[in-house]
């Protein structure tokens, strides 16, 4: 082989060690995620769409879910072992340009060879590096070999951290029904027109949306992460709880509603961090509904929060106003859904209580 063959050879192979390293670095480390080509993000592109291509196939919902929960932590292992072969690639192309100052490299599978027991730090000795150049070299493909496997063993507890976090949030999402929705979620926390308890809620949800915010943007491989039950997905639960705050900024006539802004606030930014991360789409339409369906579906609303005592504006005005506030989340909403395969139902999979309560509403004996 040529020494000009040589030198395109090793400014092959460092151009691939470069940019994988570049893509570990914001991966991991500065958690900085541009427009720019990325390996990671490709990565999970075209694994999540062949993986989840099987899971449609499924047609009982419950095997769907146990088939799919396994793809975010698998990946990520996936995700170390790409990193790991391109670098062990990379750095082949360059001992491959180097074979004539290392001992025992005859061809590009010699040249991966040691790469691999270099970069492993495994070191046989039956390769041996020979000048200065060559050893140095040898030094930093072992040291990239360590770090690489450091970062990604340190990223561990900080992924599962954010993903417990959202989890455990999730669990509390109950109305003491089977199946919650957002006007259970509404009836359960207004009690005789008083506003306090479900301003709580919403705070607490407004927390947890930017915790979310923060862990998935940093993180955008946590979006694999489904939840281990069937039935509960964090972007099923998310869409109740901001359909809830939409319901009461569009139809409850009563100054302020801080709270509730800030968790539509909140909850849209992290959807827009989502849509913007390159692997969702917007939805077309809301659920395939159509005006009339829309309009009924909106009158039982309406007639709830009439039902619990609060101050209503006219239909036609809190219609629109409630429109206008699904046109702006709602197809974002729907995407993340559609990506994740997420069924549109958030079961709470709690056992009920062994003896009969009394309703609010009914008197005591």
């Amino acid at each position: 082989m040529s020494d000009v063959w040589h030198i395109v050879v090793g400014a092959v192979g460092v151009v691939i060690v470069v940019g994988v390293w570049r893509d570990v670095i914001d991966t991991v480390v500065t958690t900085r995620h541009g427009q720019r080509w990325s390996a990671a993000r490709k990565y999970f592109e075209y694994t999540w769409r062949w993986y989840a291509s099987f899971g449609k196939r499924i047609d009982d919902p419950a095997a769907r879910e146990r088939f799919l929960v396994p793809y975010g932590p698998v990946s990520l292992v996936g995700l170390l072992a790409v990193w790991v072969a391109l670098l062990v690639f990379g750095w082949g192309l360059l001992w491959w340009g180097l074979q004539n100052h290392i001992e025992g490299i005859d061809g590009v599978v010699s040249a991966i060879y040691f790469s691999g027991v270099t970069f492993l730090t495994i070191g046989y000795g039956d390769i041996v590096p020979q000048g200065d150049l060559a050893r140095i070299l040898a030094v930093i493909a072992g040291l990239n070999g360590i770090l690489t496997t450091a970062l990604v063993i340190g990223l561990l507890p900080t992924l599962f951290g954010a993903y417990t976090r959202r989890e455990a949030k999730l669990l509390t999402l109950d109305t003491l029904e089977e199946q919650v929705t957002p006007v259970a979620y509404l009836r359960f926390h207004v009690r005789n027109g008083d506003l306090h308890p479900l301003y709580a809620e919403f705070k607490s949800w407004d927390d947890w949306c930017a915790d979310v915010y923060d862990s998935h943007t940093s993180y955008p491989m946590l979006l694999w992460f489904r939840s281990r039950q069937p039935g509960r997905s964090w972007t099923v639960g998310l869409g109740i709880v901001l359909e809830a705050a939409s319901y009461l900024l569009s139809t409850v006539d009563v100054a302020g509603h801080h709270e509730a802004q800030g968790l539509y606030r909140r909850a849209v930014m992290l959807i827009d961090a989502i849509r913007n991360s390159g692997h969702v789409k917007d939805a077309e339409g809301i659920l395939g509904m159509s005006d009339e369906e829309l309009r009924a579906q909106f009158q039982r609303v309406y007639d709830t929060i009439v039902d619990l005592g609060l101050p209503a504006r006219p239909f036609e005005e809190a219609y629109e106003r409630e429109q206008t506030l699904r046109r702006d989340y709602v197809p974002g909403l729907l995407g993340m859904n559609e990506v994740l395969l997420a069924p549109f139902e958030f079961r709470t999979h709690a056992r009920p209580i062994p003896i009969t309560m009394r309703m609010d509403n009914e008197s005591t004996s």
